[in-house]
Formats: structure tokens, C-alpha cells, sequence
């Protein structure tokens, strides 16, 4: 990843408007940036669960907003909504549908503010999972699907990527270490979701970093340096954050599956875009995915030296995807209505 002179900028927009708007009978952080109302609005999905990508957006995102105007929006116990409610409270009722139905109230307040008819979803890592559930339960609301980095099904994803892992030990003949991660399997666990598995989860991700075939350290300095966040909500960059998130993941790693909760006959066109290294949600399992998938239009693409972060890891490729490839579709007319 090379260094972006845009870390710690806050770049002047034309759209600039943080919000804090009542979603779900709770107070959520909603930011919307943009230079002309006239462009297609984007509402991005942050990962997870638990994960904003508002502190990330000046790294990636200034280029984008001469095209779109994009909002973010810090979903229930993440970033900036974290501190405006009692986190142990909404944990109690947090659940995939709660979180689904908040994305709808999201999506009509949006709607709403800017006028607009319909709106692209760029949904990423677990917002792929929110977003599909999303269009595929009010495809009337929106124009396009785009999913980075594209969940499947959890537990395949991790075996994946932690099969990924023994190579990479073994590549590197790094006996002692192999040994550790070998004393993890089976992995993922068999049964059903229970915290031993954060523990094992926490573990393999390390050691993913330590080999390149997962997001490390170098993400969380990004989000650090973030103009857009407190020294306080930074904090919660390096809290126990899975641990305000356990409905989800557990929702996550016993029960989501594309395939069983929603099909992949879409009413809209859907974009798929993945790293040529992620092993998080590897891209093998989104290529079968995407051949199976029926829609008015769609298209894959792989960003080459690219791993889950493929917007931060090859920005440059990146945006020629999404601003070559992809805007000219909603420019003609052929997606926005």
C-alpha cells in the first residue's frame, strides 16, 4: 500500500453534512459527501461486523465524490454511533433482521434528503452480506449492487483462508509456527458459534497479517490518522469491538449463507469486485458465486495485488473500476433511473 498525501486531510466538498438521524428508535452517525446533488448516490456498508469505514474515507474516497455522492452511515455499537446510545442495551437486541431494517430506514432517509428515485449500494465484507439482504428485499429502492470483497458463507471463507495460512507457514518453513496454527484445527470449529471461536478467529487473523494474506496494523494507523473521527471514537478502533457484535457473528457463522437466505436471481444489476489476495472472503468463492448469479446486468472484477482492502491496497485500479468501468453504466442511463 502506497502512502496518500490525503492522510489526516480533510478535503473541502461542495456536500459535507454529518448527521446524527434517529434509526431504529436509537441515534446513528450518518456523513454525506459529494460535489453535486445532480450525481447518483452511493451508500457504502461498512465491514464487520463492527468495522466503520468513515475513518478510513480519506484515503480512498476523495476521488470518488466528483462522480457520487457517498454516505456513510456507522451502523448499531459501531464508530460514531457507539457513543450515542448505552452499547451493552443495544446489544441485547441486536440482530441481523434489526440491523436489515435499520438499512431500510437508512435508505429512505437518504431517499429522502437528496430526492432521489433510487441509490447504488456498495456493500463491504459484512455490509455484502447486509447489502444483498438489502436489494433483495427492496430491489424498488435502488439501481445498482456492488459488493468488495463478497461474503458467501462464513465458515467456508474461513477454511479458505486458513488452509491459505498453513501454505504460507509451510512456504516459509516456519516449523514452530506451523505447529501453532495446526493445533487450531479443526478450523473454523465444527458445531455451533461459541466465543472459543473468537479466540481461534483472533489468532488465525493474526497470523494472516504476519503473512500478508490479511488487513493488519498498517489499516488501523489509516483510521488513527482519520480527520473525520475524536481521539475518543478512535478508542473504539482499539476496544474489544466483536464483543458489542456477538448476535451478528454468531448470526453470521450458524446461519448466513447467500445462497439459502437469498438467492442469487437479482432485479438489478450487480458488480462484484474482490482482491487477487483476499483470503478473507477469498475471491474463488465469489467468482462461483458471481456464475451463478442471474441479473439485468453484471460483471466481476479482479484487482490485481489487491487483498481484502482492495480500494486502500490498489486504489489506482480500484477507481479505474469504479470510475471507468462501472459510472459510465449509471451515466448513460443504463442502471439509475
Amino acid at each position: 500500500m502506497e502512502y496518500n498525501p490525503n492522510r489526516g486531510i480533510i478535503k473541502a466538498s461542495k456536500i459535507d453534512s454529518m448527521e446524527t438521524v434517529e434509526i431504529g428508535d436509537i441515534q446513528q452517525s450518518l456523513y454525506f459527501r459529494g460535489e453535486d446533488l445532480k450525481n447518483p448516490v452511493i451508500l457504502f456498508l461498512h465491514g464487520g461486523p463492527g468495522y466503520p469505514e468513515m475513518p478510513f474515507l480519506h484515503e480512498f474516497q476523495y476521488t470518488w465524490e466528483e462522480h457520487f455522492t457517498i454516505v456513510h452511515w456507522d451502523q448499531r455499537n459501531t464508530g460514531k454511533s457507539f457513543f450515542l446510545n448505552d452499547p451493552e442495551m443495544v446489544t441485547k437486541s441486536l440482530s441481523f433482521e434489526r440491523v436489515l431494517n435499520d438499512a431500510y430506514e437508512v435508505t429512505q432517509y437518504i431517499r429522502e434528503k437528496l430526492k432521489k428515485d433510487k441509490i447504488i449500494i456498495l456493500g463491504y465484507s459484512w455490509g455484502t452480506a447486509l447489502g444483498v439482504a438489502l436489494v433483495q428485499s427492496y430491489p424498488q429502492y435502488f439501481s445498482a449492487y456492488i459488493g468488495l470483497g463478497q461474503v458467501v458463507n462464513l465458515r467456508e471463507n474461513e477454511r479458505i483462508g486458513f488452509e491459505a495460512l498453513l501454505e504460507s507457514a509451510r512456504s516459509n518453513e516456519d516449523s514452530e509456527v506451523l505447529k501453532e496454527i495446526e493445533a487450531l484445527a479443526p478450523y473454523p470449529p465444527t458445531g455451533a458459534f461459541n466465543e472459543s471461536f473468537i479466540v481461534q478467529l483472533s489468532e488465525v487473523r493474526k497470523r494472516q497479517i504476519e503473512y500478508g494474506i490479511a488487513t493488519g496494523n498498517e489499516i488501523l494507523d489509516i483510521a488513527l490518522a482519520s480527520p473525520y473521527y475524536t481521539q475518543e471514537e478512535k478508542g473504539y478502533l482499539t476496544a474489544n469491538i466483536l464483543m458489542y457484535q456477538l448476535p451478528l457473528i454468531r448470526f453470521l457463522y450458524d446461519e448466513y449463507d447467500i445462497h439459502k437466505f437469498f438467492g442469487t436471481s437479482f432485479e438489478i444489476p450487480v458488480f462484484i469486485i474482490m482482491g487477487d489476495r483476499d483470503f478473507q472472503t477469498p475471491h474463488t468463492l465469489a467468482r462461483s458465486l458471481f456464475e451463478e448469479i442471474s441479473a439485468p446486468q453484471k460483471a466481476f472484477f479482479l484487482i490485481p495485488d489487491a487483498g481484502h482492502g482492495a480500494m486502500l491496497d490498489n486504489k489506482a485500479e480500484f477507481d479505474r473500476v469504479l470510475l471507468e468501468e462501472i459510472k459510465p453504466l449509471v451515466n448513460e442511463g443504463q442502471i439509475l433511473t
